[in-house]
């Protein structure tokens, strides 16, 4: 028996656009703002292993989600193992793809991909990066007959911060780094100039960008005190040495600086503390270089 022509819509696209409209107007109304994060450094990818030597995050792009489970988090949450603590926390959320189209160069990006970031302001009360694990495009299961997707719904893993460039200019993103990351602190003495946020400085023989033996990212310039903050670092910084920004020009000898007590502003450790709690029962004599035997 064939199916009705009059009441089975199935292919219909106006239709369709109905469920389309439908979700967008939904998420808009009952979802929360985001930011989607590309890793736009794909010439970096290890096509062997899956790798990405050096993830870059320059480009942040707004869009509407709705939180698929508000109650907690999911996934295996915190948990021990060999390494220690562990924080597993993972969230669902949905995006429309009509806005994931608009919004979001199609040319470069046609789908949320796995190991980009979703920047989400409300949770955690001050926002938190996340990091897409896995893009469902078959949540809805092609309604009306439709072959694209009506909506993604992206599964998300609390991101874990390793030395990534997030160089967003956006605020509240770009400040995750000097919050969590290595970041070390120059005290610099005689120069001229002034750091631009997110610029390159460097070291070099010769004052050149090309012959630079370090090189850093500027999270932070305090003229008043002439502390230069850094993060990215490639390299080892030398007192006495001229540390160059590769934008403004901006030029300071580096007095001192100590990268053992470096803390980020949201770790309560730093490498000092290790090290002082460390040295009460390792031993690293000559006569003893492994320690505690």
């Amino acid at each position: 028996m064939a199916t009705s022509n009059y009441f089975n819509l199935y292919g219909s696209r106006p239709d369709q656009k109905i469920i389309e409209d439908l979700i967008v107007e939904s998420i808009k109304i009952m979802g929360f703002s985001a930011y989607y994060l590309p890793n736009d450094n794909d010439t970096a990818r290890d096509l062997l292993y899956g790798e990405d030597p050096v993830k870059k995050f320059k480009a942040a792009f707004p869009l509407e989600m709705y939180l698929s489970n508000a109650t907690e988090y999911g996934g295996d949450k915190e948990m021990f193992t060999k390494f220690g603590l562990e924080i597993r926390n993972q969230v669902s959320v949905i995006v429309s793809k009509r806005t994931f189209s608009q919004r979001v160069p199609q040319n470069t990006f046609q789908r949320p991909r796995e190991g980009d970031l979703i920047y989400i302001p409300v949770l955690n009360g001050t926002g938190e990066l996340y990091e897409i694990k896995f893009t469902n495009q078959t949540k809805d299961f092609f309604q009306l007959g439709r072959k694209l997707p009506y909506f993604y719904e992206l599964d998300l893993e609390k991101f874990k911060y390793s030395q990534e460039v997030i160089s967003t200019g956006i605020p509240d993103i770009d400040g995750i780094v000097t919050d969590s990351g290595y970041t070390i602190h120059l005290n610099t003495g005689v120069g001229s100039g002034t750091y631009a946020l997110q610029e390159l400085v460097y070291q070099s023989p010769d004052n050149t960008f090309a012959n630079a033996n370090v090189i850093a990212t500027v999270q932070s310039w305090i003229p008043s005190t002439r502390t230069l903050s850094v993060t990215n670092i490639m390299g080892v910084f030398l007192d006495g040495h001229v540390a160059i920004g590769n934008t403004t020009g901006a030029s300071y000898v580096v007095a001192s600086y100590d990268p053992l007590e470096v803390p980020a502003i949201k770790e309560p450790y730093d490498n000092s503390l290790t090290s002082a709690a460390a040295s009460v029962f390792i031993d690293t004599t000559e006569t003893n270089p492994l320690g505690g035997i």
